[in-house]
């Protein structure tokens, strides 16, 4: 037991000396970068828990990780909304003229329970769109250097805009087989594959060979240049219109450093929304493409693609399916579930251009 002097009323007395040595070795094992890169990007409300711990060696001053750690967070907290959105695509082949959002829910609570909106094809989600925004928003600015020499921030929309489109062929590349799975088990409304997504891979595999992981790749590459080069290229254009629009009520980002997060958020949802117009047809098609032949085509006799098949036949059949959806909804059918992807990516976009510069500064690469 430890004897602590009291006053008169009861209360605790510390000497000088006891506070002078506690502080010093609390300092000690905190080092003060930590505590005030902590302070700084999460505010005074984390502060004091964020300066208890020490961030480890391998985070400090590594921007790929703080671009994970955003990724992951934004995958798990938008996973919901992106089942609705690849149920609600999926309805863009149907012969169903009066397919709605609600029987699209409907369909889905049938097969898979309301959990299913929260754990059907969800590890598989969040690993894809984890190393997705991870990729995203840690490439861009290298490959902005690359291409034109000149950091991002000083660059334009243009430039901007062609570095994103142009970073995200290797996210395509590695997000494929990802993509696969994640639509199989989220169009799987038999249960066939056991909400498993490695059996859906296997299966294309088994049936079309290596490529078939790669099912629905043109549409994937599509959506994701198409996207990512209309965010970053309009990014800073609605950053100046969030800060015209708050300005009108006397707020700004110097007088009220409290807006800067808001502002974060709003521009980023913006512009995630706004390039959700761009490819939009891309993933209406890639995810019916993928559920022709995951839902119809795994059954037939195994055919070992070359490059040059494969590549034909993606072609042939985003064409093919791009035609059909026109000819029985018009061009509005390759926006069905617009308002829900604009609402998936636009929260993803708000969370990503609020996460990484706080991840950042918390593992110190500011």
């Amino acid at each position: 037991r430890i004897h602590t002097p009291t006053d008169g009323r009861g209360r605790p007395q510390f000497s000088a000396e006891l506070m002078q040595n506690s502080t010093t070795d609390c300092a000690a094992k905190v080092p003060l970068s930590s505590m005030q890169g902590a302070a700084k990007a999460f505010g005074p409300s984390v502060a004091t828990v964020a300066s208890a711990i020490t961030v480890p060696t391998f985070l400090q001053g590594n921007p790929f990780a703080a671009t994970v750690a955003s990724g992951f967070i934004t995958s798990i907290a938008m996973y919901p909304v992106d089942v609705l959105r690849a149920v609600r695509m999926a309805q863009a082949s149907s012969n169903n003229p009066n397919a709605s959002i609600i029987s699209a829910v409907i369909d889905f609570r049938r097969a898979h329970g309301w959990g299913g909106f929260i754990k059907q094809g969800a590890s598989q989600e969040v690993a894809r769109s984890t190393s997705m925004q991870a990729l995203k928003f840690f490439l861009f600015p290298v490959f902005h250097q690359a291409m034109f020499d000149m950091d991002e921030r000083e660059g334009s929309a243009l430039t901007r805009g062609a570095a994103g489109a142009t970073c995200a062929i290797v996210e395509g590349i590695a997000i494929g087989p990802l993509e696969t799975a994640k639509a199989g088990l989220q169009l799987d409304a038999s249960n066939r594959f056991k909400n498993s997504g490695a059996a859906v891979v296997r299966e294309c595999v088994r049936q079309r060979g290596p490529l078939g992981a790669y099912t629905g790749y043109l549409g994937v590459q599509w959506r994701q240049s198409s996207w990512t080069g209309a965010f970053f290229g309009s990014l800073r254009w609605f950053e100046r219109r969030v800060d015209d629009a708050f300005g009108v009520v006397g707020v700004t980002r110097s007088t009220s450093p409290s807006f800067a997060a808001a502002h974060k958020i709003f521009s980023g949802f913006f512009a995630g929304a706004f390039a959700s117009l761009f490819n939009c047809p891309a993933d209406v098609v890639r995810t019916n493409v993928q559920k022709e032949v995951i839902t119809n085509g795994l059954g037939a006799a195994p055919v070992r693609l070359t490059v040059g098949a494969w590549l034909r036949g993606e072609a042939a059949a985003h064409w093919r399916i791009g035609r059909q959806i026109v000819a029985q909804k018009g061009v509005g059918g390759l926006y069905v579930g617009y308002f829900t992807k604009a609402t998936h990516l636009g929260g993803c976009g708000a969370l990503m251009a609020f996460l990484v510069p706080k991840f950042k500064t918390l593992f110190l690469c500011d």
